[in-house]
């Protein structure tokens, strides 16, 4: 253990111990390096006093020393910069206040009941003052952490509190924290929040209604889209009356139609030269200043205030530096609810609307007609709503492991909109529950998953924290439940309407300890920590798919995860190093992995591996990949991690896999090589590897190895023009060889080339009951296809044939 800090003052003397924070400060700063910032701006920031202690009330520092640095004595501090951060995340640290005078006693008085009980205080001793000494692990609670000491001396209570940051080492707190925190509070609002972290919790004065208030202010929310979109309709058509007005005129301004007494009035009185009397004139037009529009007036004037007098109670109390928990974009928001009030308010026709003073009676307005009565139901609940912002204080935010986990939940349903064009199709008001605590959390499993369609038939759901357990259906874990952060499962459209899953896990660390066989260079590149990858290959192993048969109580199983991987805040350049992923060959290898996942300002590199993994999986919906289901699912199955079997067996998709082809030219080939096609004789058969195109080679051998017949093309009977499949020759072996190693047998010719072909070595020939007629004579590669067996026995005429592993042949 080292003393990290030594702070003496007249009440009491501060030591604040913990083990080694070199290696800690290392990573922080390289954070900091791999975003381009400097260490001489590191050092600005620090004299511009980023790192601060914070004190509260103010205290008259005799002796200050952090980390053997000695800083000047301070009267009245209140605030004190130091140069450097020392204080991290999942770091313990060991507090001891020992007190000059006779204290009788000394706690914490935190919201956190676990964090006071981890203080223990000793009375003063013949040999030792009085002290309390505690242990405080700062987990993934990163942000301002304030300690709030109470000591009673001489039957006095004195309070002090102390502040401090405490800063993340995987991520910058200013940049990717505030991003995070946007995307949530876009979709989930204030479920970031959260009610017994390290700040207070709130109930209204006077009113123990035990309700958490930020759940007050979500339904405010709810409320306040109905509210706007009443408001819409009344300002594009304004309810108006006839009303009376009154005005007395000269005779030389009346105009029109005038009652007959006033008519005869004027003619007297024009005879007897009275130019300047005034006549009483009563007319009727319609006005908007009705009972109901001042009404509405007095609705937005009074949500608008109340609205803008909680945002500058939340944006004052957020200046305190043990409060500073909110984010810019929370209040931002707040201040774009104001905005379309105020627009309203600015409405030509509201200068007409005088103040409100109450309805005589009930108003039909109010009640029916469209867009008043949307305003008048809201506000009956809207105004208790504002009466409770007004006894608003702050509360703190969810560990920042949560927020990560739910950020990456978030960041991949926008890749499948943005990035893969799916739509969602989901009912948004069943994300989101309240637990015990009337706090908010995601409606965990299934049932709470996002819903995606796309143009082209595929669906997809994005789970979070779905259980599998052994009486799970159809997937189940037999042994011990399995819990993964986020599923992703995609269903093709039909006739197959197959499912594939893949599973993240959201793992908010990052590798900081070399294993004694490991090559990662940690100190340069982020690696997610060893135990995750082992977490990975778990849960593939430990899901099965039980798929029971209608007609029998037969079962048969299958393992359903293509893949599963970690998702960690590493630091990469990813759009302009698109195949760096430390992870990328064990990716397409094994299907186990992970995946570095952060914010990115100004781009999408933060996701950019993980973004462009799923576009070739599922492709994008714009054919840039693939173009319909069925294709689909054969670039899933060819992919080398799904071939892998037990050993001693194999891997297809297709038991019956055929590939038609018409034996080569004439010219130069040995007579015999064609008899031996026409007799059932023919052993062999080749073609150039370049016929066959994949993602990869492995790929594109996945597909030859799982050939399972050769239908060869000859000559027809009916149509001397075209050719005809009347055989289907078993494949026995293939291999890669080079094309000046075959033999006349196998090839037909010899040929010096170090052009690489696949040789079919075949066995016996099988009849078809029909030929398949009208295969094409040239060029060569129209004759080539994939298809299977039991498809080219239905067909009579070449073009008719289905292909499969369309994408394969060039």
């Amino acid at each position: 253990m080292q003393e990290l800090l030594y702070l003496q003052s007249s009440q009491f003397e501060l030591s604040i111990w913990t083990n080694d924070i070199f290696k800690r400060k290392q990573v922080y700063q390289a954070t900091f390096g791999k975003r381009n910032l400097a260490c001489s701006d590191l050092e600005t920031l620090a004299k511009e006093s980023t790192y601060a202690i914070k004190l509260s009330p103010s205290l008259d520092v005799d002796t200050l020393v952090v980390d053997k640095k000695e800083y000047e004595a301070t009267n009245h501090a209140n605030s004190i910069g130091i140069a450097e951060p020392i204080f991290f995340e999942n770091t313990q640290y060991q507090f001891e206040w020992e007190f000059s005078s006779e204290v009788e006693s000394a706690y914490l008085s935190h919201r956190s009941q676990n964090i006071n009980d981890s203080f223990r205080f000793k009375r003063a001793s013949l040999t030792s003052s009085a002290r309390l000494t505690g242990t405080l692990n700062t987990g993934n609670d990163v942000g301002w952490m304030r300690l709030p000491l109470e000591f009673i001396a001489g039957g006095k209570v004195f309070k002090s509190n102390i502040s401090f940051e405490v800063l993340p080492t995987k991520m910058d707190m200013h940049s990717d924290l505030p991003a995070m925190y946007k995307m949530i509070d876009k979709e989930f609002p204030l479920w970031r929040f959260s009610l017994l972290e390290k700040t207070e919790q709130n109930a209204s004065k006077g009113q123990q209604r035990g309700h958490f208030p930020l759940l007050w202010l979500a339904n405010f929310n709810n409320l306040r889209k109905r509210f706007e979109d009443g408001l819409k309709v009344i300002t594009q058509a304004p309810h108006s009356r006839l009303q009376s007005y009154v005005s007395y005129s000269k005779a030389d301004r009346l105009k029109g139609r005038l009652p007959q007494r006033l008519s005869e009035k004027v003619k007297e009185d024009i005879k007897s030269k009275q130019f300047a009397k005034r006549y009483k004139v009563e007319k009727r037009q319609l006005s908007v200043n009705t009972p109901e529009n001042r009404f509405i007036k007095m609705v937005v004037t009074n949500s608008k205030k109340c609205i803008a007098k909680f945002e500058n109670k939340l944006r004052e109390a957020n200046k305190a530096p043990d409060k500073q928990r909110l984010s810019d974009s929370f209040l931002n928001e707040l201040q774009e609810w104001q905005k379309p009030l105020q627009k309203t308010l600015n409405q030509s026709f509201f200068k007409e609307v005088s103040t409100y003073t109450g309805l005589n009676s009930e108003s039909l307005v109010l009640q029916q007609k469209t867009g008043y009565s949307a305003v008048y139901r809201v506000w009956q609940e809207l105004k208790y709503y504002l009466d409770v912002f007004e006894e608003q204080s702050s509360v703190s935010m969810k560990s920042v492991a949560e927020i990560y986990e739910v950020w990456c939940f978030l960041e991949i349903r926008n890749i499948l909109i943005n990035e893969l064009r799916f739509e969602d199709k989901t009912k948004k008001l069943t994300n989101l529950q309240l637990n015990d605590f009337l706090e908010y959390q995601l409606k965990d499993g299934f049932a709470g998953a996002f819903e995606f369609e796309r143009e082209d038939g595929l669906k997809a759901r994005l789970a979070h924290e779905p259980r599998f357990t052994k009486k799970g259906k159809p997937i189940k874990s037999y042994l011990v439940s399995q819990e993964p952060d986020i599923v992703l499962e995609v269903t093709l459209s039909k006739p197959n309407s197959k499912r594939f899953i893949w599973i993240f896990d959201a793992k908010y660390r990052i590798k900081t300890k070399q294993g004694r066989y490991d090559e990662d260079n940690i100190d340069k590149t982020d690696f997610v920590p060893d135990d995750a990858i082992n977490q990975m290959h778990r849960y593939r192993d430990a899901l099965i798919h039980i798929n029971r048969e209608s007609r029998s109580e037969s079962i048969s199983k299958s393992r359903p995860i293509f893949g599963a991987f970690a998702l960690y805040p590493g630091y990469f350049k990813q759009e302009a190093n698109p195949q760096s992923n430390p992870y990328d060959e064990a990716i397409h290898e094994v299907g186990i992995g992970a995946f570095a996942l952060l914010p990115s300002a100004g781009g999408k590199s933060g996701s950019y591996w993980l973004a462009e993994f799923l576009r070739k999986q599922l492709g994008d919906g714009n054919n840039s990949y693939v173009k319909n289901s069925q294709e689909i699912e054969e670039s899933l199955y060819v992919q080398e991690a799904a071939r892998i079997p037990y050993a001693g067996m194999k891997q297809m998709l297709y038991s019956d896999l055929v590939f038609t082809a018409a034996l080569g030219g004439l010219a130069g080939r040995d007579k015999s090589y064609f008899e031996r096609f026409e007799n059932g004789s023919a052993s062999w058969y080749h073609t150039p590897l370049a016929t066959f195109n994949s993602a990869t080679k492995k790929s594109k051998l996945n597909v030859l190895k799982e050939i399972r017949y050769l239908a060869i093309a000859s000559t027809s009977a009916i149509n001397s023009r075209t050719k005809s499949i009347k055989k289907v020759w078993p494949v026995i072996d293939c291999q890669i060889v080079a094309r000046s190693s075959l033999t006349i047998e196998q090839a037909g010719k010899l040929k010096s080339s170090a052009e690489e072909c696949v040789l079919f070595k075949l066995g016996k020939p099988l009849t078809l009951n029909s030929p398949v007629e009208s295969v094409p004579h040239r060029p060569i590669d129209k004759t080539m296809k994939l298809t299977t067996l039991s498809n080219l026995e239905k067909i009579s005429v070449f073009q008719e044939v289905e292909k499969v592993y369309s994408q394969t042949l060039n």
